[in-house]
């Protein structure tokens, strides 16, 4: 899912910039997780059961350059502890887990749309699946060509690594997909 449209399209802010007021009730969390539950149950009411599914796990390690100062003050003082270098990188884990004929790809953050849109176009199951948040949660994940592009996108570039990190998180998850064996076509 990505994140919900609850504009208010009856109480616009700017029109001319097409801001709209939004419903942030918990009315509205509840309308959009049963409608998110039913859609889920809704698909996966058909679906054949896969008996005896292969299971393979595999990982990789991915180091990232923390441009970012404010990310990079979490990672010196957070009781967290992460590990880190002197060069300003980081080094976080990520996942290919086949399970049947279904693939998962686990982020170390909140990747953008359009990363998750190509990474799970790029990868091998019948269902692929990304994970986001998983082992570590180092801010929002974007492509350089995303990076502080326009002022909608100020927040998220000044919450994540730096410009260069979505490039390095697809080049790294793409070689593990394609090191890992192919998930099950049953």
């Amino acid at each position: 899912m990505i994140t919900a449209d609850n504009r208010d399209l009856d109480r616009a802010s700017d029109l001319p910039r097409a801001y709209w007021h939004d419903n942030r009730t918990w009315d509205e969390c509840l309308r959009i997780g049963h409608t998110l539950a039913d859609e889920a149950l809704r698909i996966v009411e058909a679906a054949p059961v896969q008996e005896q599914p292969q299971l393979v796990c595999r990982s990789a390690e991915v180091t990232l350059p923390v441009e970012s100062s404010v990310i990079w003050n979490v990672v010196l003082h957070s009781p967290l502890k992460y590990p880190h270098r002197d060069d300003r990188t980081i080094t976080t884990r990520i996942n290919v887990v086949n399970l049947g004929n279904a693939q998962i790809l686990t982020i170390p953050g909140e990747a953008l749309p359009n990363i998750g849109f190509y990474l799970k176009r790029k990868m091998h199951g019948e269902h692929n699946l990304l994970f986001g948040l998983t082992n570590d949660a180092f801010g929002y994940i974007l492509t350089k060509v995303d990076f502080q592009s326009f002022p909608r996108y100020d927040y998220v570039s000044r919450t994540s690594l730096g410009e260069m990190t979505g490039e390095i998180l697809i080049e790294r998850s793409l070689r593990l997909v394609n090191e890992s064996p192919r998930p099950d076509k049953r």
